[in-house]
């Protein structure tokens, strides 16, 4: 299943905010660039996780994405709510680096001796 991803600055995600929540939760994903470069995705809330910790308004995004947007970059993850109800969640746009199993196994970086 092929996932469409579309860009978004900063300033269109602060403007139409609520547009884009919606989209969203609709299951579409955003990537939100600040000062051109991405930092976050925006997408539709995993309710098969439980939601706790890290939520904020649908107001306090808008006025406030330049500082939640740092936050995500600094590897937060925050679910938007509306209404009191989790609609959407900012997620770290960069993902931790996976260490390949064979690099594991064979001591990488050494010489295996035979």
């Amino acid at each position: 299943m092929h996932i469409s991803v579309t860009t978004i600055g900063i300033g269109q995600l602060r403007s139409d905010t609520r547009c884009y929540l919606d989209r969203a939760e609709s299951g579409e994903v955003f990537e939100v660039l600040r000062r051109g470069k991405p930092v976050a995705r925006l997408r539709k809330v995993d309710h098969s996780q439980h939601v706790h910790g890290n939520k904020v308004s649908l107001a306090d995004l808008r006025a406030c994405a330049g500082r939640l947007l740092g936050r995500v970059a600094a590897g937060e993850t925050i679910t938007i709510e509306h209404h009191g109800r989790p609609v959407a969640a900012l997620q770290p746009w960069a993902l931790p680096e996976r260490v390949e199993p064979s690099r594991i196994q064979a001591g990488y970086g050494h010489t295996a001796v035979s």
